[in-house]
């Protein structure tokens, strides 16, 4: 009988066709994102930092300032020891003075924050690093007003140092007049020491890996960060120094910057992992298994229903 070959026909030709369709939707969706991603020049949210000093511009407008934070020095936009054509923040406290510092307009940190920071300041040939006593760089203060901060990085002994609530202090290296400090740090945040810590980079270096204080990274509901000088009265020395780079965010990606050793950090010293790396690769190896087995449904049915065709014929 001649219809039967012509309809047997018609049946592959209909199972190859839908094949086809399967295998070009599997792979267009697998296609997409990549598309997408070459069309699109927005960066990866990971990858922008929260907040960053600008290099040029009113800097000044980029930080919350107060007459308590300026008592004894106020801080200037001057140019950039070490970057040409860019601005910094210089800070000084004249002999006997205490306190020249700004807050960057960062949101407050709670407790299971986490975020990263690079900083970059210069010293000047006069700043008296071997005083035997407190000179704070920065640090992220509690929500009162009392009480050393749970996390300040400081100058003492010529010698760079993590304190932790005004102790515990942790060695991150040497330190002399002159010297550039490019740190970049990440902090987990939380009143529980198992869950508090500190990572500190060094000129690219993991100097401080995994630290976690014994009363924790924050002492009560906040946390906020200050930066410029803030030391012992007893120093009779002019302390001053320029900020050249200074950024926040939410990932090692987002902080990363040209000026600094901080784009020269291996991902892999990331306690958190370096985000989004094998995101792409998942997406693509799922789309083709489901290529495949769109596939082998389709031959398989076209199979069956030929089958059946014959058997009824």
């Amino acid at each position: 009988m001649p219809s039967r070959p012509a309809h047997a026909s018609s049946v592959i030709r209909r199972c190859l066709v839908g094949a086809a369709v399967a295998v070009a939707l599997a792979l267009g969706l697998t296609a997409a994102p990549g598309i997408a991603a070459a069309s699109s020049p927005s960066p990866s949210p990971s990858a922008t930092p929260l907040w960053a000093m600008p290099q040029t511009g009113d800097l000044l407008a980029a930080f919350t300032r107060s007459e308590y934070d300026e008592q004894d020095g106020t801080p200037q936009q001057v140019p950039s020891p070490d970057q040409p054509g860019a601005q910094a923040v210089q800070f000084t406290v004249p002999g006997g003075g205490q306190r020249s510092e700004m807050r960057p307009r960062i949101p407050w940190l709670h407790e299971g924050d986490v975020q990263y920071y690079t900083y970059v300041a210069r010293l000047p040939d006069a700043f008296p690093t071997e005083a035997d006593t407190w000179q704070l760089l920065m640090q992220w203060h509690q929500t009162s007003d009392s009480g050393s901060p749970p996390i300040a990085v400081e100058v003492r002994n010529n010698r760079l140092m993590l304190a932790t609530e005004g102790s515990d202090l942790q060695d991150i290296g040497p330190i002399a007049a002159g010297d550039r400090i490019d740190l970049t740090l990440r902090i987990a945040f939380s009143r529980d020491a198992d869950q508090g810590s500190i990572d500190i980079w060094r000129d690219g270096d993991h100097v401080l890996p995994g630290y976690r204080p014994s009363g924790g990274t924050l002492v009560d509901d906040g946390s906020y960060m200050k930066v410029g000088i803030y030391r012992d009265t007893s120093i009779e020395e002019t302390g001053r120094l320029s900020l050249e780079d200074l950024r926040a965010g939410p990932t090692l990606a987002s902080v990363r910057s040209p000026d600094s050793a901080s784009s020269r950090i291996p991902a892999d010293s990331d306690p958190t992992g370096a985000p989004g790396g094998s995101g792409s690769s998942s997406s693509g190896d799922t789309l083709t298994w489901v290529a495949g087995g769109l596939l082998v449904v389709v031959v398989a049915l076209a199979v069956v229903s030929l089958r059946r065709r014959r058997t009824s014929a």
